[in-house]
């Protein structure tokens, strides 16, 4: 049986110069005002933005950097409202007119941070195995470089990693449920990724 389909990626182009590199945790807390229901969401995810090279303590945005919000379907047309808006976080930063993609299940995803509550490697890829194997996903483990995000309680801590040779079925499942905590703050958000190759270096 195939996977449902249950989740897409809402995208909203950005204006905006620069962002703190540590905007994870305030940009949550703004879209948390502007759109209440979003906490109650437990497997909603804020992805990552991409940007250029960090600049000191800034991540400096280019015409193609995008905030992409992961939801269920029913809560596509209520996010749309964030058009428009315009969030101080450090610096002005304008949501554009969104458009709703579909997710990409490919053989190989990767995340930038997973975080499960472990510091040490070998221990890390042991709990995000015996997590992947809860959300009954059967896939191959790259762990990257050890990461860390400000959340609202403190430090969390993880590792970038890459989860490759999935089946279509569980990779969608894998972007749908995430792994780990924190995806709130971009952590345990998988994309696709055209290789395996270098995750260390992502």
């Amino acid at each position: 049986m195939s996977e449902a389909i249950e989740f897409s990626d809402l995208v909203f182009p950005l204006a905006g110069a620069s962002l703190r590199v540590d905007y994870p945790l305030p940009l949550w807390q703004a879209l948390r005002k502007a759109l209440p229901w979003l906490a109650e969401e437990a497997d909603a995810a804020i992805l990552p933005i991409k940007g250029g090279s960090p600049s000191q303590d800034r991540l400096i945005l280019s015409q193609r950097s995008q905030l992409i919000l992961r939801l269920p379907q029913h809560r596509i047309d209520q996010a749309r409202q964030l058009a428009g808006l315009s969030l101080d976080l450090g610096a002005e930063l304008r949501l554009g007119e969104p458009h709703a993609r579909a997710l990409r299940p490919t053989s190989a995803q990767y995340s930038p941070i997973v975080v499960v509550g472990r510091d040490i490697e070998t221990e890390f890829l042991a709990e995000c195995a015996d997590a992947l194997a809860t959300l009954a996903v059967s896939g191959r483990l790259v762990c990257g470089k050890a990461q860390a995000r400000l959340g609202e309680t403190g430090e969390v801590n993880g590792f970038s990693l890459m989860v490759h040779g999935l089946s279509a079925e569980h990779a969608l499942r894998l972007q749908q449920r995430g792994l780990g905590s924190a995806r709130k703050i971009g952590c345990g958000t998988f994309v696709s990724h055209r290789t395996a190759v270098a995750v260390g270096a992502v």
